[in-house]
């Protein structure tokens, strides 16, 4: 009984970065290529990946995000990495991302480098054919990245956590 209550004990908090994570060079929604190292520099991220023809996880993800960025006292930086370069370009990913806050950064590139970044910060992701749509749907983590101002992954939100308990724990972190 002891050992099935530990395992179910929530872990403490961080109080290092993570191994995953990190600055990359892709192509911003703007339509030139982006290095967050330094368009980014001292600040730190929220970062989450997805993709624009999403029905459902991304929109509600990203509203969180936006809605927990609103309530912060920090100056946190807004990305959204595709995992759906095919279909998602830097102009899709501005229309995309402007629907819910012009201070969403969106980011595409080739299948290889979207491929490396989503390496680095340990994301899966995988189309899925059904019958039940007619375009593809992407299976993905959906979890949320909160960087220190080095760009080191210190919290990891995952989708569904309540804006108000981001925003709590960003200020904790700041």
């Amino acid at each position: 009984l002891l050992a099935a209550g530990y395992a179910f004990w929530p872990a403490p908090p961080t109080t290092t970065p993570l191994a995953i994570g990190g600055d990359f060079r892709l192509m911003h929604e703007s339509g030139v290529e982006l290095d967050t190292a330094e368009a980014f520099k001292g600040q730190p991220m929220l970062v989450y990946f997805g993709y624009t023809y999403c029905p459902d996880v991304c929109p509600t993800t990203l509203m969180d995000m936006v809605s927990a960025s609103e309530a912060t006292d920090v100056e946190e930086v807004l990305v959204f990495v595709t995992i759906d370069p095919a279909r998602d370009g830097a102009a899709d990913l501005l229309a995309y991302t402007d629907l819910f806050t012009p201070a969403l950064h969106g980011f595409t590139g080739d299948a290889a480098s979207i491929e490396g970044v989503k390496a680095d910060w340990a994301i899966y992701a995988a189309r899925h054919d059904t019958e039940e749509f007619s375009d593809y749907l992407m299976d993905h983590t959906t979890l949320i990245f909160l960087t220190d101002r080095q760009h080191r992954v210190v919290e990891v939100f995952r989708g569904g956590t309540a804006s108000d308990v981001m925003a709590s724990a960003i200020n904790a972190q700041f």
